[in-house]
């Protein structure tokens, strides 16, 4: 699979190109992620996803994703969509023409003010997200006992999670676990 980097500058270069009604999807163990310019084609033709943005190792700005489980997609995806696997692990649905209806000078706008308007995730953030990811999960004010760690990792979803999320949280878990010893 491409590198985050790759990717937001493979949107870069479709929208440049106008290649606009393209929607590329990832595989990313049982998700599918879409970046930038897909990502918002997907919010506003297919669903309305949770939105995020952070700064990746690598990339020059910060990038905007979302995701959702494979499976999802069926119920999604509109009618008069194709889709083709461009890749292992790289789907690209291509949208009608009559849901781009409107000039690309709107969409162009539309796509600049939903981008500006998504707040980037920090560091701390993202750190929380992936170490648990569920409203249990312990604050930095929470007293770690060795009960709270075992409570973390058994609410944690490591099914529905990648590996550098796994890990991350496995590492924190270690890091908490020799702060009690």
């Amino acid at each position: 699979m491409a590198v985050i980097k790759e990717i937001a500058e493979q949107e870069k270069q479709r929208m440049a190109s106008g290649v606009r009604r393209e929607l590329h999807l990832y595989r990313e163990g049982t998700f599918l992620r879409a970046y930038e310019w897909s990502a918002w084609l997907a919010c506003r033709f297919l669903h309305d996803f949770k939105v995020s943005k952070r700064r990746f190792k690598g990339a020059d700005e910060p990038v905007v994703y979302i995701g959702f489980p494979e499976g999802s997609l069926l119920k999604w995806l509109p009618e008069g969509a194709e889709q083709h696997v461009a890749e292992e692990n790289h789907l690209v649905l291509t949208l009608p023409d009559l849901l781009m209806a409107d000039s690309m000078e709107t969409i162009d706008g539309d796509y600049a003010e939903w981008r500006d308007a998504i707040p980037l995730m920090e560091a701390r953030e993202r750190s929380k997200k992936g170490s648990a990811g569920t409203d249990s999960e312990m604050t930095a004010s929470d007293p770690t006992t060795l009960t709270g760690i075992m409570q973390r990792i058994l609410a944690f979803p490591i099914e529905s999670r990648s590996p550098l999320e796994s890990m991350t949280f496995l590492a924190d878990v270690k890091q908490q676990l020799a702060a009690l010893i």
